[in-house]
């Protein structure tokens, strides 16, 4: 039912997975951006309070567009993971991860016993009863990736240990917050700030982890992660796009106006 399997395809050949964060309750959004050959969508739940209901629909929505189903949790509680977990999304994001024991605690939570303590109660993850039961099981762990959010300097002295933790898949920067942590916010390119996201890079690349960035609409910032080749690239919001576009139109009518 989701479509993880593109998304390792991409990552087998060294791609980029290019996505959009998404927040709304518009199940359109969720479907348009995969005509829109976005590769995922990124449902952020951590700044947005959506209800179980929105997320869920989201998720459904994306996979009809032909988009993975990325979910941003709200924290590290099992509370906020495990029904998100149960609509079958194809990766789960869990923000400001800063130790390895954090990192080995959501993997121990979205992985059955003995190996984890993920308590069984799959609803769209196993198709809602229609897939075989060994099938799901033997697949389960592939089936979605645990992406950690790399978003603090605490998180960064940590990384090597925190790749070290089975089940981790992605690691995801997230530079506003990165950048907070040293009290530089927002200066991306202030050479302590740069210097966390390239030590981010290489001990990535090091552990032949995948990694990319979660950002607004810093085109500068994108350029130099896809340089520095970045597996994941999540860019801007639907609020992001209809306000940089709102402008040009405006501007373009009011410069027309002017003319007649």
């Amino acid at each position: 039912m989701n479509n993880i399997a593109n998304i390792r395809r991409k990552l087998e050949k060294g791609e980029l997975c290019f996505g959009t964060h998404c927040s709304t309750a518009d199940a359109d959004f969720y479907e348009m951006c995969g005509l829109l050959d976005y590769d995922y969508i990124w449902i952020d739940n951590e700044h947005a309070g959506m209800t179980q209901p929105m997320i869920k629909n989201a998720i459904v929505a994306t996979n009809a567009g032909g988009c993975s189903a990325f979910v941003r949790v709200a924290d590290h509680n099992v509370a906020s993971v495990k029904p998100v977990i149960e609509c079958g999304p194809d990766g789960v994001i869990f923000p400001m991860v800063n130790t390895a024991d954090e990192a080995r605690q959501l993997v121990s939570i979205c992985t059955y016993p003995p190996k984890g303590t993920r308590g069984f109660g799959p609803l769209r993850a196993i198709d809602y009863g229609t897939m075989d039961f060994e099938e799901y099981v033997k697949n389960v762990d592939g089936s979605f990736l645990k992406i950690m959010q790399c978003e603090h300097v605490q998180a960064v002295n940590n990384l090597d240990e925190i790749l070290e933790v089975p089940g981790v898949d992605v690691i995801i920067c997230g530079p506003m917050d990165l950048s907070a942590s040293v009290n530089k916010i927002g200066r991306f390119f202030d050479p302590e700030v740069l210097g966390l996201m390239k030590a981010i890079i290489a001990k990535c690349k090091a552990h032949k982890k995948p990694f990319g960035l979660s950002i607004g609409m810093d085109i500068d910032l994108v350029k130099f992660w896809i340089e520095q080749g970045a597996n994941f690239l999540s860019m801007g919001t639907p609020q992001d796009y209809f306000r940089e576009m709102s402008k040009q139109v405006v501007k373009q009518a009011r410069q027309a106006e002017a003319q007649r």
